[in-house]
């Protein structure tokens, strides 16, 4: 979101930005320019839909995106209650958990989509799961993938072939990440003799047991838990293979700027990993759950170098050509453009 917002207000769209709960985590990002509106929502809160009425007659937006469920209902709610009636697009982009949509749930996209102007997720995947769950016609959802920053995720001076080798992933310390497939399937590739370092750049609930997994292991000395890092790139390039071992992705970010770094990759087949990462051509899918498949892909790639380079170049020629971030500021300005057209509005405002 802070990618698209910063890029798309050099393009003259302003932009307002609205947190239901808790502090803008990404404030930083964004300096004077935007405009963050912290709305402190307690569990259940009532009176939200109706601060956000009134935020909304303020702000006096020409479009309203709400990202993700836990935006939808209350500002779907809000702007019924404003006229003339805004634009309102809703983006799914993905779950804290695998398995099914809650029936409640499921029942309740069916009736907010009924009050959306537009719909779109971003992966193929998800689209067919959203319609497949929810009932609502695949056609009236679109697709709009993740972009990536090829010039600052790009590929460093090859890594000499000296010290441990170094496996490494991106992503918050959270069950459906799923970090314990790949602590377990480092154990193994260690015990096969493979001179194997863990590293992982997030946080969360996690840490303490993956922490003690490893120790389990015999890995207490080889797992390297990062915390949150600020230049990704720098820790990208101090590895020698990326792997996403996620229980379910709809679009993951965080592969894609591995492939744009020209790392090879290695990713469980859940949600739209596998659209982004070829089987075979540019990377390496393996089955959720599965750590003697994760192990040997991890081994398999640790053995040659050969490999390790050709899928690495693949890797970053796709990220390049389908998952650059102009694609995706392209598609986002067109939805924008669009709305506000249809709308009869000047100012190219979000909220």
């Amino acid at each position: 979101m802070a990618r698209v917002i910063s890029e798309l207000g050099k393009r003259g769209m302003q932009h307002s930005i609205v947190c239901l709960k808790g502090e803008a985590a990404i404030r930083d990002r964004f300096g004077d320019v935007v405009r963050i509106h912290c709305m402190n929502a307690g569990v259940n809160d009532l009176s939200l839909p109706w601060r956000l009425r009134k935020l909304i007659r303020e702000i006096r937006p020409t479009v309203i995106h709400a990202r993700n469920w836990g935006a939808w209902p209350d500002v779907a709610l809000a702007r019924l209650t404003v006229w003339p009636r805004v634009p309102l697009v809703f983006s799914f982009h993905g779950v804290d958990s695998p398995g099914p949509m809650p029936l409640r749930r499921r029942l309740a996209f069916r009736i907010l989509a009924h009050f959306t102007t537009r719909l779109f997720t971003v992966s193929e995947a998800s689209r067919r799961k959203l319609a497949e769950e929810t009932g609502v016609p695949e056609s009236r959802i679109g697709v709009i993938p993740n972009g990536v920053d090829t010039d600052r995720f790009a590929p460093a001076l090859p890594k000499p072939e000296v010290g441990r080798f170094v496996v490494g992933s991106v992503g918050s310390l959270t069950a459906v990440k799923n970090h314990a497939l790949l602590v377990r399937a480092c154990g193994e590739v260690l015990r096969r003799g493979t001179d194997i370092e863990l590293r992982i750049a997030g946080e969360g609930p996690e840490r303490a047991r993956l922490t003690e997994m490893a120790a389990s292991l015999g890995m207490a000395d080889r797992l390297r838990l990062s915390g949150l890092v600020g230049d990704v790139p720098a820790f990208l390039h101090e590895l020698d293979v990326f792997v996403l071992s996620s229980s379910t992705e709809a679009h993951p970010n965080a592969l894609l700027e591995a492939m744009a770094c020209g790392l090879p990759c290695v990713a469980t087949r859940v949600g739209g990993s596998p659209e982004v990462l070829e089987e075979g051509r540019s990377g390496i899918l393996v089955e959720a759950e599965d750590p003697p498949a994760l192990a040997e892909a991890v081994g398999r790639l640790a053995a040659d170098r050969g490999e390790r380079d050709r899928l690495g170049q693949a890797g970053r020629r796709r990220a390049c050509d389908h998952y650059n971030m102009d694609r995706m500021l392209v598609s986002y300005e067109a939805l924008y453009t669009e709305l506000a057209a249809a709308k009869g509005g000047g100012a190219k405002t979000e909220a």
